[in-house]
């Protein structure tokens, strides 16, 4: 607990000052405010403790007066704007002066009419421009009202000047496929508006020749990149504003600015595997080639580490595929392949190996594709297979060949016996919801050729566990002091990977593991507490159902 600080207002220090609370995230003072000297106007509270301080502004009015604003209450930097403003306390005929931010707002017009308490005088007044110390997505700016013969009887208000969004980064999204522009607020941006509101056809080509464009959150636009993108960490693009305001529009549009296109804080690694045969004749060519999720503009770095040869032929290449001739590998020696990705966000891929043999009864060539990641328990898979005989196949070998299938859990060969699935041809179809959510599996194509020959290829995929679908009944609503209680109900999320949104939906669901955890923020950011006591950061029981 930290040592009480020292308050002064107006250089003036409070003789009462407790700290109600204290942690990372912020204190709690509670001061006496002493007697100020009046006809200050806006002055300092300033908060000491330990050799640092803050300050904030506050104003001294006059006890008895009152000034409140009831339209044109917010503005843009530039100002000339109408307000209507209700003066109180002030004599009727008295002659005003009126400022915002030290700088004149001239009166328009004035009326008396009947207030609360009797009558008051309605002012309009044209609020004037404002120039902040440093940009902020708004400013609360004291608004004084005084008598042109004594400035030192004063009434305030405060009124908000909006400044025109600021774009504060722009990013690649982990794996490169989409730009966010991120601003300082919110903003008048909604939906998925044609990418040429924003950017000019020669600057926007940048990002393909078809981007996609949507407002993520009236914060945050993103472009989502299409063929022929050539933007890069670094590149730099004109972005036009004047279609961009605040949400409420009252801060005007802008003029325009550049978006410069940064890396991502965290970038995703390619995921690659090596394609292409175990087994090949001597007067074949191994023919290898790298698929997966690499991006455009990928580069592949080659290597064999166990034959000099094959490494000399390979390594300069900096392509997907390469190739090289069986004869180069001694009889039944396997030689090891390696290949890595480089995306054009500079991240690497973890290696990709496969092993290559020579066989003096070459097996046919054979090689398995399959759908492209990420792979997921309510999708379908396909993997197919294709067999070239080798160049040096002994007679009877090109009558039919035999493709068979075996799928089992984990990442060894099972028997077909213990498989999830088998099935036979040169393709293979694997059912949605035959496959379960964060689980590795290996599948096994062996083939065998007309004269008996057999050889296989063989691959571990992982199906991606789906993220838990979090239902909270009853949606956003607001809640007050009289309330007789308020319920949040999570009952009905469940793990995809275990049930069904239907089986969910009927309470039916069968997900178990799922644990809860409840949080409460203010909107400022700051943590919620106990309205009274010790103020303790507020805490909740590990439920699906919290009243």
């Amino acid at each position: 607990r930290r040592a009480t600080p020292t308050v002064t207002f107006g250089g003036v220090e409070s003789a009462s000052v407790s700290v109600s609370y204290s942690d990372t995230f912020s204190t709690e003072v509670v001061a006496t405010v002493p007697a100020v000297a009046s006809g200050a106007g806006v002055s300092q509270v300033v908060v000491s403790s330990g050799g640092s301080s803050a300050a904030a502004s506050f104003q001294l009015v006059t006890p008895g007066l009152s000034v409140s604003c009831t339209s044109g209450c917010v503005t843009s930097l530039s100002g000339n704007t109408a307000a209507t403003l209700i003066v109180g306390g002030f004599p009727l005929d008295a002659a005003l002066s009126i400022t915002v931010g030290g700088s004149a707002a001239p009166i328009t017009t004035t009326q008396t009419v009947a207030g609360g308490a009797g009558l008051v005088t309605s002012v309009s007044v044209t609020l004037p421009a404002y120039a902040p110390a440093s940009p902020a997505p708004e400013h609360k700016v004291w608004l004084t009202v005084t008598t042109i013969t004594d400035a030192s009887v004063t009434a305030a208000a405060e009124l908000t000047y909006r400044e025109v969004p600021r774009v504060v980064s722009t990013k690649f999204d982990t794996a490169g496929m989409a730009v966010t522009a991120a601003f300082d607020q919110d903003t008048n941006g909604q939906g998925s508006p044609n990418c040429l509101s924003y950017f000019l056809l020669t600057d926007l080509r940048a990002f393909g020749t078809s981007p996609h464009c949507v407002w993520a959150s009236p914060a945050a636009l993103t472009i989502t990149l299409s063929s022929g993108a050539t933007a890069v960490p670094g590149t730099q693009v004109p972005f036009i504003m004047d279609t961009v305001s605040s949400l409420d529009t009252l801060s005007g549009v802008g003029t325009g600015a550049t978006l410069t296109v940064l890396a991502p804080d965290i970038k995703q690694s390619p995921s690659i595997l090596i394609q292409g045969p175990n087994g090949i004749g001597a007067c074949d060519s191994a023919d290898l080639s790298v698929e997966g999720a690499v991006g455009r503009g990928a580069t592949y770095s080659w290597s064999c580490f166990d034959n000099s040869a094959v490494h000399a032929l390979v390594s300069s290449q900096t392509g997907s595929a390469v190739s090289f001739p069986g004869s180069m590998l001694s009889l039944g020696v396997p030689v090891t392949l390696s290949a890595t990705a480089t995306s054009f966000l500079g991240a690497v891929s973890a290696p990709s190996t496969l092993q290559v043999t020579t066989k003096s009864v070459p097996p046919p060539v054979v090689s398995m594709g399959m759908d492209p990641e990420p792979y997921k328990k309510s999708h379908g898979i396909t993997a197919f297979a294709s067999a070239k005989l080798s160049a040096c196949a002994p007679p009877g070998a090109e009558s039919q060949i035999v493709f068979t299938w075996v799928v089992s859990e984990g990442s060894q060969p099972k028997p077909a016996g213990e498989a999830v699935m088998t099935a036979s041809g040169s393709s293979m179809y694997i059912p949605p919801d035959t496959l379960k959510g964060g689980v590795k599996y290996h599948l096994r194509c062996m083939v065998v050729d007309g004269a008996g020959t057999a050889v296989s290829v063989q691959r571990v995929i992982r199906v991606s566990s789906a993220p838990l679908v979090v239902s909270l009944l009853g949606g956003d609503r607001l809640a007050f002091r009289g309330s007789t209680g308020v319920t949040f109900d999570a009952s009905q999320s469940y793990d995809p990977d275990q049930c069904s949104e239907s089986a969910a939906k009927d309470g039916i669901c069968a997900s178990t593991g799922i644990t809860f955890d409840w949080e409460c923020a203010l909107s400022s950011g700051g943590q919620c507490r106990s309205k009274s006591g010790s103020r303790a950061v507020a805490s909740f029981a590990a439920l699906s159902v919290l009243s």
